[in-house]
C-alpha cells in the first residue's frame, strides 16, 4: 500500500479534514481516505486539483517517500 505522506501533512497543515479535501475534488470522505491511503488511485485531474490548492507540484506532492529535515539544535 502507498500512503501519500507529503499530501497528508499538506493535508493536515493547511487544516483541512479528509472530508474538506474529498470535497475540493468532489468525492465523499471515505473515498477520499481510501485515495491518500492508496488503496485507490488519485485521477490525473484530481492530483493537478490538490496540487494547485496545497501549492506544491504534483511529482512532490505525490511521492512516495517524504523528506523530512530534523531540526539539529
Amino acid at each position: 500500500m502507498k500512503k501519500y505522506y507529503t499530501l497528508y501533512i499538506a493535508r493536515n497543515e493547511a487544516g483541512e479534514s479528509t472530508a474538506d479535501a474529498g470535497a475540493l475534488i468532489g468525492v465523499k470522505k471515505s473515498a477520499y481516505w481510501a485515495k491518500e491511503n492508496g488503496i485507490n488511485a488519485f485521477s490525473l485531474s484530481e492530483a493537478f486539483k490538490l496540487s494547485k490548492h496545497y501549492n506544491m507540484p504534483v511529482d512532490e506532492l505525490f511521492k512516495e517517500t517524504p523528506f523530512i529535515q530534523k531540526e539539529v539544535s
